[in-house]
């Protein structure tokens, strides 16, 4: 499918005048389409690290401290989310001060991809915590019977 721009230039400028929406439409479309794709990434990376988290819990060492690994681990991805969102907040609070269209547009457009990029980290570390707890669930009712 064509870019948003692609497309905006094929439209005659009359109808970009007396049709305003057209544009917002266009934007509307890759809007939806950008964020379907990153669902289905975070959905996808969710799925992987709730298999991982699920793998470490049920092959934990027998006498091994399932609290200290399940804390290390999630402090450790879930740190690496958080310096994600801080480093988004620092940019988006950029956006406003630019002088330019051009400038926002550029920051606003490196806010979207660290936003991205801390979406997915989130993803990785709550599909890994999900997962470790239902192993270590499975893990426990099958000592118990």
């Amino acid at each position: 499918m064509p870019k948003e721009k692609d497309l905006d230039s094929e439209i005659p400028d009359f109808v970009k005048k007396y049709v305003p929406g057209v544009s917002r439409g266009l934007s509307w479309a890759n809007y939806s389409s950008e964020k379907a794709k990153g669902t289905a990434v975070k959905s996808e990376a969710f799925n992987e690290s709730k298999a991982e988290g699920y793998a470490a819990a049920l092959n934990l060492p027998s006498g091994s401290n399932k609290e200290n690994i399940r804390d290390n681990t999630l402090k450790e991805i879930w740190s690496l989310a958080e310096e994600l969102t801080e480093d988004v907040r620092k940019v988006s609070s950029q956006i406003n001060s630019q002088v330019s269209r051009e400038k926002r547009e550029e920051v606003l457009s490196e806010a979207r991809i660290l936003a991205r990029k801390a979406g997915l980290q989130a993803a990785i570390a709550a599909g890994w915590e999900k997962g470790w707890n239902e192993g270590i669930a499975e893990r426990y009712a099958k000592e118990s019977d």
